[in-house]
Order: C-alpha cells, then sequence, then structure tokens
C-alpha cells in the first residue's frame, strides 16, 4: 500500500481514541528533539502529533478493513504500516523544514491574514476535540499552529518552484490518436471480469478466438450495437506517437495494439483480430487527431515538469544540508491507541467516501484545504486557497468544513494517457 497518496483526515473532524489504554504519548519526551536539520532541533511534540494526526486517518479510512491490529501489518514494502506512516512523516519534516530554511530564495513569507487563519484553525481543532482526543495526540495549541505553518510554507514554496518551468508544449509533443476496442482474454485470464462467459476455464482458446472474429464481422456494422448484443464493453485508449514503442509506451495496452491501431484511418475497424499473448482485440480508430486527448497529454506534461520541478529543487536542498533523526526518541512513537471520528448527530452526507462538513457541522472554512495536495489553504480567514494550500505528497493536512473530500485524495490514471484498461484489468504486460 503506498501511504503517500491517502489524505489525512480534517483538521477540524472531532477525534477520539476507540479505546482506553495506556496512553502512547506517556514515555515521550515531547521537548526532546525528533530529528535535527542543520543544527535546529526538531521537537518530538510537533513530530508525534504529526505522526499521530496520520494515524488518525489511517484508522478512520482502513481500520474496518485491516482490524485492530493493522498496523503491525506490511504495507506492501517489506515494512510495517507504523514503519512507513512514521518514514512519511520523517520525510515529510524534512522537506517542510528545508522549504521553511529557503523561503528568502523565492520571496516567501506569511500573510497577516494567513497567520490570523492558522491561529484560529488550531485553536478550533483544539477546541472541537475532546480532552482524551488531544492528550493521546499530544496536540498544543503551538504544535498544530507549527504544522499548519511549515505545510502553508511548503505549499506556497512549491507553487513559486513549479512557476519556474517551461510551459511551452509543441503540438506534436502532446497530439493524440484515439481509438475504440474490444478485448477477449484467453482461458486463464482474469476470467472474472473478463468479455469471455464466467465459465472461461471451460472453452479453448480457439473458443476464444472465434468469439472475437464474430464480433469483428458483426462489428463491421456497427461497433456499439455489435457490442451491446453481445454484451461487450467498448474502451478507449489514446495515444501519442511516442508511445509505439515498448521503451517510451505509457499507456496500459500492450505496444503491439497501439501499433496495429495506429495502421487504420479514421472510423476503421481492424481487418482481423489483433492477438497478444493474453488478449484479442478488435479496434476501430476513432480519431487521428483528438483534440481533447490533446489538451489533457498537455496538461499531463505540464504537470509532470512540475513535479519534477519540485523533485529537483528539493533533492538540490537535500544534497547540500545536515539531516539526523534521532532514532531512539523516535522509535517510542506509536500507534497502539486506535481512533474513530465522531460525526454530529445531524443528517450527514458522504462524498465518494469522505464526510460533508455542512452536514456534520464540525468544520470551518478559516482553514479550507486540497487533499490533492494534501494541505491547508485558508479560506475565509482571508488567504486565497491557490496562495496558501498547504501541500505535501507524504502527510499532508486537510481542512474543509470538516469533511474530507475523496475526489481529492483519490489516486488516479493519468487522463493524458488514457488508455482504456481492458476488461481484464491490465493488459499483457506491466508497463514501467
Amino acid at each position: 500500500m503506498k501511504l503517500k497518496k491517502i489524505a489525512v483526515i480534517l483538521l477540524s473532524a472531532v477525534i477520539l481514541p476507540s479505546f482506553a489504554a495506556a496512553g502512547c504519548g506517556k514515555s515521550i519526551d515531547m521537548s526532546a528533539a525528533a530529528a535535527t536539520l542543520d543544527g535546529k532541533d526538531i521537537s518530538m511534540g510537533l513530530a508525534n502529533f504529526m505522526a499521530q494526526y496520520q494515524a488518525v486517518q489511517m484508522d478512520s479510512y482502513l481500520l474496518s478493513y485491516y482490524g485492530e491490529d493493522m498496523w503491525s501489518q506490511d504495507s506492501g514494502d517489506g515494512t510495517t504500516m507504523t514503519e512507513s506512516v512514521k518514514k512519511s512523516v520523517m520525510e515529510n519534516l524534512q522537506d517542510c523544514y528545508l522549504l521553511d530554511a529557503h523561503t528568502a530564495d523565492y520571496d516567501i513569507s506569511l500573510t497577516e491574514d494567513e497567520k490570523k487563519a492558522i491561529t484560529d484553525a488550531a485553536a478550533k481543532f483544539i477546541e472541537d476535540n475532546s480532552a482524551d482526543a488531544i492528550k493521546t495526540m499530544g496536540a498544543t495549541q503551538e504544535t498544530v499552529e507549527e504544522m499548519l505553518r511549515i505545510q502553508t510554507i511548503q505549499s506556497k514554496m512549491r507553487k513559486a518552484i513549479e512557476a519556474e518551468i517551461d510551459t511551452n508544449v509543441s503540438a506534436k509533443e502532446c497530439a493524440q490518436k484515439t481509438f475504440s476496442y474490444v478485448s477477449f482474454a484467453k482461458p486463464g485470464v482474469n476470467e472474472a471480469i473478463a468479455n469471455n462467459d464466467s465459465d472461461t476455464e471451460k472453452e479453448t482458446e480457439e473458443d476464444v478466438k472465434a468469439k472475437a472474429e464474430a464480433f469483428l464481422e458483426a462489428a463491421a456494422e456497427n461497433m456499439e450495437d455489435a457490442a451491446e448484443t453481445g454484451e461487450y464493453t467498448i474502451l478507449t485508449c489514446s495515444y501519442g506517437d511516442g508511445d509505439l514503442t515498448e521503451e517510451d509506451n505509457t499507456t496500459s495496452l500492450d505496444v503491439s495494439v497501439l501499433q496495429a491501431a495506429d495502421k487504420l484511418k479514421e472510423g476503421k475497424l481492424s481487418d482481423a483480430v489483433v492477438e497478444t499473448e493474453t488478449n484479442y482485440y478488435v479496434l476501430r480508430m476513432d480519431s487521428l487527431d483528438d483534440k481533447e486527448a490533446a489538451e489533457k497529454k498537455k496538461e499531463s506534461i505540464l504537470s509532470q515538469r512540475r513535479d519534477d520541478k519540485y523533485e529537483e529543487k528539493l533533492k538540490e536542498y537535500k544534497d547540500s544540508c545536515k539531516w539526523s533523526i534521532h532514532e531512539d526518541a523516535w522509535e517510542k512513537v506509536n500507534f497502539d491507541e486506535l481512533y474513530t471520528v465522531k460525526t454530529a448527530e445531524t443528517e450527514t452526507g458522504t462524498d465518494d467516501a469522505g464526510t460533508d462538513a455542512n452536514n456534520t457541522g464540525t468544520g470551518t472554512d478559516d482553514a479550507g484545504t486540497d487533499a490533492d495536495n494534501a494541505g491547508t489553504g485558508t479560506d475565509d480567514a482571508g488567504t486565497d486557497a491557490d496562495n496558501a494550500e498547504t501541500g505535501t505528497d507524504d502527510a499532508g493536512t486537510s481542512t474543509d468544513d470538516a469533511g474530507t473530500d475523496a475526489d481529492n485524495a483519490e489516486t488516479g490514471t493519468d487522463d493524458a494517457n488514457s488508455a482504456g484498461q481492458d476488461n481484464a484489468g491490465k493488459d499483457d504486460k506491466a508497463k514501467k
């Protein structure tokens, strides 16, 4: 599991330990140093709070799935979920304080409105949570404010760094062609969700090929009608010239499928079924110059440039700094206390698994955030989210009327490379 892409629970949500236990923070010296960056100590109080705060989110989303021993389970990379979250928090702290140390490079500072919004948001967080929850998390007005401060700085620095990219994208770079296809999985390949009968294992490869060829013949009249009659799913794939080689293919489809589609004229079906190692395909070229897909590709290219520029600058800062984690202190942080999120008894609404503060009444506009950047922004408090939104890929904070917006937190596929997944979920080869 990739923890970096999961947004944290909202700052103003009311949280409570789900059961009584020996407080995880009792043996932690909050004044001790958790890490040191270029001679400046980062307190255990802040580091522990940010770790517990991330744990709240994890418990909220994953506890029902993984159970109460979730923190000892493998996170998917050979480490426990506890180790993974703690690593993420430390990486975020290093990034935030490195950027904080270089604000002069981009003339970045907080406005008075932003400072007030941060103070107000921290106060509301303390007010909205029970004494037990605050104690368990090790939260104080000072630590909450500091978390919001460094993450607001991070967001503003990131925006300034990303503004340095070259925004010129040539028409050739973003040109896209789009084709439709129906795939037929060979026996033994993801039968449950393939365009074959549920008893695919009883079919031979010749049976599947014959089915694909029969569909190709029927699709000559109208592909959509043929798909509806056969109860098949038509998917689409957009690609550029650069995707036509194995090394540079950014779509989910095998390059041989793209190469076959690239030989077609607009509106034409493939003359024969296209075969790969795991599937048979029927193809139709829909557009040789898909303007909409090209716009998405352009934004994808620019987005990648922004990410690359930001990571490049962070690497530059990291290469010239001295960073150390005080493991003897940091190892004491754990997530033995499990958290739940308390919602108001008024009507509640959900937005893709997120809570809406307009219904729960526990939120504040004064620290609205965009979970995609996983950061805090200040809205009604006088700061525009574009200017004050805080972003972090690792462990950001989110406060928008105390509601989580899963649309912002979700992990999406690259729109510009919008290769429709076949019904088996994957094609022949996992792409690099």
